[in-house]
C-alpha cells in the first residue's frame, strides 16, 4: 500500500519534468559554410586535378609558381580588441544579452589564442605547404632527376617568408640534390607589394572612391541583426550595428584557419552570414582587381607580370643555364591585381551591377589561404614551347576559349597586348 501510494505521488512529478526535457534541452547550432569564410577559407585541396594536365607528347622543363601564405591567424588585434571594448561596456552597462556573454567569451579564447600569434601561420597553413610543396613536385618532373636550381623570394612579411621555406622544404624532403636559393625583404616591395610601393594605387585602396560603392552595399546586405543579438537594449544605429556585424564576420571567418571552432549559427544565420561575404567580396574586388572604377591595380601588378614574362622567357630560350622554377611568395593582395590584370579565368570580371558579382567573381576560388599560380612551360618533339596554367591546383585555359595548353609565344603576346591596352609602356627586352 504504501508503495502504490509513492508511485502515485511520484508519477505526476515524473510526467513534468519528462515535459519539461525538451524546452530545457541545450539549443544545437550549425557550422557556417566554409566557402564563406571567403578570403580565409583555406585552399580545399579536393577540388585539385588529379595527375598530369598536359599530354604525353610534351616534356615539362619549367614552371613559375606565385603563392600567397598559407593559412594563418588573424592579422592583427584591430578587431578583436574593437569588439572586447565594445562587449566590455555592455557588461559594464548591463546591457549585454545572454548571446552577447557567450559571444564576448568567443573574442576572449579567439583573443587568448591568437596572443603571440598575430599574423603568423598556422598549423594548418604549415599543413598546406607542404602538401602544395608535394604536389608541385609530382607535377614538375625536372625536379626529379640531379641537381636543378630553384630560386624563391618572398615579402617581407614573415608569414610570407614562412610559406616560402615550408614549400621549397617540402622540395628538398623529396629531392636533397635540388638547389634552393631563397631571398626576402622590401627590395621586392614592386613585385610582391605592389599595394605598398605604388604609391597611387595605395592612395585609391585607402581613400578611392570605391568606399561610397561599399558603403552603401553594406548597407543594403548586411544585416544589423547579429550585432543587435549581442545586446538586451542599445541605442547603437542600424549603420553602427550592421558595421559591428561586419567587425563579427571579419573574426568569425579566421576561426577554422587558426584551428578556432567553426563559426555556426549560434552567431548569424547561414543567410546573414552570407550578406557579409557578399560585401567583403566587393571590397576585395573594389580595392585588389581591376573594375569598372579603377585599372590602378592593373598598372601596379605590371612590374610581376613583366618579371614572370621575363622568367619564361629565360626558360623558353635557354641561352644560359636557368633555374628550373622560380617561385615568388606574397599576399591576396599580390594574386589579386596580378591575375585581373593577365585575365585568369575566374579572376577578371565587370558586372553591370554589383548585385550580381557574386555569381561572377568568388575571393574564396581566386584567393583562399595557400593560393597559387602554376604555369608550366613544355616542350613539344618539334622544339615548340607550350604553357599551361593551374589555379589553386585547378586547370585553366590561359587564354579563354583556348586549349588548356598554348604556344608560348602566343600566350606571351595575349599578355603584353593586355598591358598595352591599360597604357603600360612596354620594356624595351620585351618588344
Amino acid at each position: 500500500m504504501f508503495r502504490r501510494l509513492i508511485v502515485s505521488l511520484l508519477k505526476p512529478m515524473l510526467a513534468a519534468l519528462l515535459f519539461a526535457l525538451p524546452i530545457c534541452a541545450a539549443e544545437t547550432y550549425t557550422p557556417l559554410p566554409t566557402y564563406l569564410d571567403g578570403s580565409m577559407m583555406p585552399i580545399d585541396f579536393s577540388e585539385c586535378s588529379a595527375g598530369s594536365w598536359i599530354p604525353d607528347s610534351l616534356r615539362p622543363v619549367y614552371a613559375t609558381y606565385v603563392s600567397r601564405h598559407g593559412a594563418r591567424y588573424l592579422s592583427g588585434p584591430g578587431k578583436t580588441e574593437k569588439l572586447e571594448k565594445l562587449l566590455q561596456n555592455g557588461v559594464n552597462n548591463g546591457s549585454l544579452s545572454e548571446t552577447g556573454e557567450a559571444f564576448f567569451n568567443l573574442v576572449k579564447e579567439t583573443i587568448s589564442a591568437n596572443t603571440g600569434n598575430w599574423g603568423d601561420l598556422s598549423p594548418l597553413g604549415i599543413e598546406e605547404q607542404k602538401i602544395m610543396g608535394r604536389r608541385i613536385f609530382g607535377l614538375l618532373s625536372p625536379l626529379h632527376h640531379g641537381a636543378s636550381d630553384v630560386k624563391a623570394i618572398s615579402s617581407y612579411v614573415p608569414r610570407c617568408v614562412m610559406t616560402m621555406y615550408e614549400f621549397t622544404g617540402e622540395l628538398l624532403r623529396h629531392n636533397d640534390s635540388i638547389s634552393v636559393a631563397t631571398d626576402e625583404g622590401h627590395q621586392y616591395n614592386s613585385l610582391l607589394c605592389c599595394f605598398i610601393a605604388d604609391k597611387e594605387y595605395a592612395e585609391y585602396r585607402k581613400n578611392g572612391d570605391w568606399k561610397h560603392v561599399y558603403n552603401d552595399f553594406l548597407q543594403s546586405h548586411v544585416s544589423a541583426s547579429p550585432a543587435r543579438r549581442l545586446f538586451s537594449s542599445t541605442d547603437l544605429s542600424d549603420k553602427e550595428l550592421r558595421e559591428y556585424t561586419m567587425d563579427m564576420y571579419q573574426v568569425l571567418k579566421g576561426n577554422r584557419a587558426a584551428g578556432l571552432p567553426a563559426p555556426t549559427t549560434q552567431w548569424m544565420s547561414e543567410k546573414e552570414y552570407e550578406g557579409c561575404w557578399e560585401a567583403d567580396n566587393l571590397a576585395h574586388y573594389l580595392r585588389n582587381s581591376v573594375n569598372a572604377l579603377t585599372s590602378l591595380p592593373a598598372v601596379a601588378s605590371a612590374p610581376l607580370a613583366f618579371r614572370l614574362i621575363r622568367d619564361i622567357d629565360k626558360a623558353a630560350t635557354q641561352l644560359e643555364p636557368q633555374p628550373v622554377m622560380n617561385g615568388y611568395f606574397g599576399h591576396a593582395e599580390t594574386l589579386l591585381p596580378l591575375l585581373s590584370l593577365l585575365k585568369i579565368q575566374g579572376c577578371f570580371a565587370l558586372p553591370l551591377n554589383y548585385e550580381s558579382l557574386s555569381t561572377e567573381w568568388k575571393v574564396q576560388n581566386i584567393t583562399p589561404l595557400g593560393a597559387n599560380i602554376f604555369i608550366m612551360l613544355s616542350v613539344g618533339p618539334s622544339g615548340q614551347k607550350y604553357a599551361s596554367i593551374q589555379l589553386n591546383g585547378r586547370t585553366v585555359s590561359p587564354i579563354s576559349g583556348k586549349p588548356e595548353f598554348v604556344e608560348w609565344r602566343q600566350l606571351r603576346q595575349y599578355w603584353l597586348d593586355i598591358l598595352s591596352g591599360y597604357k603600360v609602356a612596354i620594356p624595351a627586352d620585351l618588344l
